[in-house]
């Protein structure tokens, strides 16, 4: 059986793996951020200074671009909230360690033996492959949301450009 400490470098290996997949979710609620309010900017400027004869159909189309790129915006925020329910008693999680004071902390950590650490670390492993999981599901549904968005987005660009 491998040494506790090797298990330790394991898991603080996989924990920052975590890490880095909730980095890339983030990462791609800023791209799916940007591109809907761009065109949620750029329709709500074709709307105001166009010249052509609103139709019901522009009207369809504009509000059906509206509800579609919003709803990516929404689920991009759900992505990015934050999640800070975690383990209670963690000597890694920033709540529970916010929550104690130094020398608190300290002494805790002092006392922990590796065993009790390793449980610790593959507690946090564990929250936050849920973290990232959760994250990814909702940048999948904003994404689709705005792929939606994009047809509904052209057609009403084109009917209030269209004279």
């Amino acid at each position: 059986m491998p040494l506790t400490k090797d298990r330790l470098t394991t898991v603080q290996w996989i924990l920052e793996r975590n890490l880095a997949w909730i980095t890339a979710a983030d990462a791609k609620v800023a791209f799916i951020v940007t591109i809907n309010v761009a065109m949620l900017g750029g329709l709500s400027g074709t709307f105001g200074w166009s010249d052509a004869q609103r139709t019901s159909w522009a009207y369809v189309a504009c509000v059906a671009a509206a509800v579609l790129s919003g709803s990516g915006v929404f689920c991009a925020a759900m992505a990015m909230f934050p999640r800070t329910d975690g383990p209670k008693h963690s000597l890694l999680f920033s709540v529970p360690v916010a929550g104690m004071t130094l020398p608190d902390y300290q002494a805790a950590l002092k006392d922990r033996s590796d065993e009790q650490l390793l449980d610790d670390w593959a507690g946090q492993v564990h929250r936050n492959a849920e973290i990232a999981k959760s994250k990814f599901e909702w940048v999948r549904v904003a994404m689709i949301w705005s792929f939606l968005g994009v047809p509904a987005w052209i057609v009403a660009i084109g009917v209030m450009l269209s004279k």
